[in-house]
This record gives C-alpha cells, structure tokens and sequence, in this order.
C-alpha cells in the first residue's frame, strides 16, 4: 500500500511540474521537491524522466478508454453513443485540462529528441491500440450517405477533431469552447444514420 501511495504522488507531482514546465525543463528534483519522495525513490519506480512521463500519459489513455468502452457497453443507440462519448470528453476537459496540456506539451517535446522518439511512438500505438480496441466494440457505422465505415474509422474521427480543436485551442493560450465541441458532436451525429 506504501509503494502505490508514493508511485501516486510522484505522479501527481510530475503531472503538475510537467504542467507548469516543458518536459525538458522539468527535472527530478522539481518532482521530488514536490512530491516529498526522496529522488532515489522515484528512479527506483521510474528509472528515467522519460519513464516518468510516458507511465503519466499512458494511465490517461487507459482512464480515458474505459470510460468509453464502458459507455459504449451501456448504449445501443449510435447518435446516444456519439453525445455520451464526446459529452465525457468533455466534462474531463473541463474538470482536467491539464491533463490534456500536459499530453499535447509532452508529445511534443518527445519528438524533439531522438532518445524520446522511440517512447512517444509506443504510446501512440499504444492509443491507436486503445482506440482499435473501443472501435471494434462500437462496431460498423452507418452514414447518412449509406456508406458503412469501421467504427474504429469513425472513433479515430471524432478523436481527431476534438484533439485538433483542443489543440489550436491550447497552443494560443485559450481555455477550449465548450459550444465548439459541442458543435462537432453534433456534426458527427448527424453523419451517422
């Protein structure tokens, strides 16, 4: 219980030291100092800043893909499944949207350096793998064209387009609208049939 109440804490502290500061600014101290986890402690569980970083964002991604596949179990209906899914989304932005600051400015600064390339790339599969996963469940989906797309094409495109709204958003130093994402829900629920 002890080693899972420090790994949180450092986790905590990195999310907010890599909040404040670039992932290349941010260093162990700035954690340690934070999380009161002595530095050696926190090589102990997370051998590198990398590691650190990397464990941070994939729990995100595991959070955030089992809500959707949850929703997604619970929902028949695809316009229902749609409006639960981003409207979660959203709600998390709204209640943590350092978390997503925090993804964005790390995958960034990942690929800045090659010794970093390598981990970013494995947490996007890692996503993409998330994402497969929740397209499969959510299963072929009809357009209102009539043309059938996996759901794992239509998850990736709802995902694209918020994170691209987010995106623009957050990089000009603006807080994302909720009325804009809301206005791609409902663009995407009305393609489906």
């Amino acid at each position: 219980m002890e080693n899972i109440n420090k790994k949180e804490k450092i986790l905590d502290a990195a999310q907010e030291v890599f909040f404040r500061k670039s992932f290349y600014e941010a260093t162990m101290d700035d954690i340690a100092q934070l999380s009161g986890v002595k530095k050696p402690t926190i090589y102990y569980y997370y051998p590198s800043k990398i590691d650190l970083a990397s464990q941070l964002v994939e729990l995100n991604i595991k959070k955030l893909f089992g809500k959707i596949e949850e929703i997604i179990c619970h929902t028949t209906d695809i316009k229902q499944r749609i409006k639960t899914i981003v409207d979660f989304y959203i709600s998390l932005l709204e209640e943590n949207s350092k978390i997503f600051i925090i993804m964005q400015r790390i995958g960034y600064d990942f690929m800045q350096k090659e010794d970093s390339k390598k981990k970013i790339n494995e947490l996007f599969e890692k996503l993409r793998e998330k994402q497969r996963k929740a397209g499969n469940l959510f299963g072929e989906v009809v357009l209102s064209s009539g043309k059938r797309v996996s759901g794992d094409t239509f998850l990736f495109s709802v995902f694209a387009s918020l994170g691209r709204s987010i995106f623009e958003e957050i990089s000009r130093g603006r807080k994302p609208q909720k009325n804009d994402l809301l206005a791609i829900r409902d663009i995407f629920i009305a393609s489906v049939k």
